[in-house]
């Protein structure tokens, strides 16, 4: 039932001015016909007198029809406000689709990008074990000779082999030490920067910078916790021999200044033993992030 008035609403709107306009011919055709009748003018004067009721009536139908009118226009613009909030509630859960996409975005992009960072550290830490693999050391001592390869050439040199340290007095250019530590007992790290033993190792001190400063200063990862994380991945491939001379290096004029303050941030020495360091003598010293994760105040 209901449906049926509706579609008697919608047939009547849609031929209301048809409807309107039969009526109106109507009325002038019925009028047209009334000149042609045998009366006087004065008998159709009060003929006409009688139809003012009518008038009044058809009136009021035009203001009705008016007001019908704008209850439909009122009904219209209802409608249109439904459909624009339709729209709008279209409009909303796009953007809301398009920041999820975007968030996924920028997900993934970061994703790439620490994907791309670890391919290279770790590129860069495989060849890094290429170089300490290669290293190797001959000398003789009390007649007899020896050989010494990868990471025991630390330990080697640093205790045992000869270790020769230029010096500028009297006629021998050299003075003959037994490893590093007796070479640094006698001339604190003047015996270590003049000592020849330091440049067998610039290969490896300078990779080992190359990668802390790779970690350091990429923007494919900016927070210190992440950066940290990788430089303990270096630090732990570090023997402890390798760890004394990096306490050494650090200080002396080969990295004094570049190398120390990315051993000082990142806690390079934290797994030092420094009862292998030499005893009683002064070389400088570290600041206590060195040998602690301490959170720069930058970061």
């Amino acid at each position: 039932m209901c449906l049926i008035n509706k579609r008697k609403l919608v047939w009547i709107r849609n031929n209301l001015l048809s409807i309107m306009l039969c009526m109106v011919l109507l009325l002038f055709v019925a009028n047209f016909c009334l000149i042609f009748l045998p009366y006087s003018k004065e008998a159709r004067g009060t003929f006409g007198d009688q139809f003012g009721a009518i008038n009044a009536l058809y009136s009021g139908l035009a203001f009705a029809g008016l007001i019908y009118t704008i209850i439909l226009q009122r009904n219209d613009l209802k409608l249109q406000r439904q459909d624009l909030k339709l729209q709008r509630k279209e409009l909303e859960l796009t953007r809301k689709e398009m920041e999820e996409q975007t968030a996924e975005f920028e997900k993934q992009n970061e994703t790439l990008k620490i994907q791309r960072f670890e391919n290279t550290f770790f590129n860069m830490l495989s060849l890094f074990q290429e170089v300490v693999s290669s290293l190797s050391i001959k000398y003789s001592r009390g007649g007899e000779y020896y050989e010494v390869i990868g990471r025991e050439t630390f330990k080697e040199t640093f205790v045992n082999s000869i270790v020769r340290v230029e010096v500028s007095e009297g006629h021998r250019p050299f003075k003959s030490f037994r490893g590093m530590e007796d070479a640094i007992k006698a001339d604190g790290l003047a015996g270590y920067c003049k000592a020849d033993v330091p440049t067998y190792f610039d290969h490896y001190f300078r990779y080992l910078y190359r990668i802390l400063k790779f970690v350091h200063e990429t923007p494919l990862i900016t927070s210190f916790e992440d950066k940290y994380k990788y430089t303990s991945m270096l630090r732990a491939v570090l023997s402890r021999y390798e760890l004394v001379w990096l306490y050494y290096n650090g200080l002396s004029e080969y990295g004094n200044e570049k190398l120390k303050p990315l051993i000082e941030r990142y806690a390079m020495l934290k797994n030092l033993r420094e009862d292998l360091l030499v005893e009683g003598i002064n070389v400088g010293s570290y600041a206590a992030s060195a040998y602690v994760k301490t959170i720069p105040r930058q970061a």
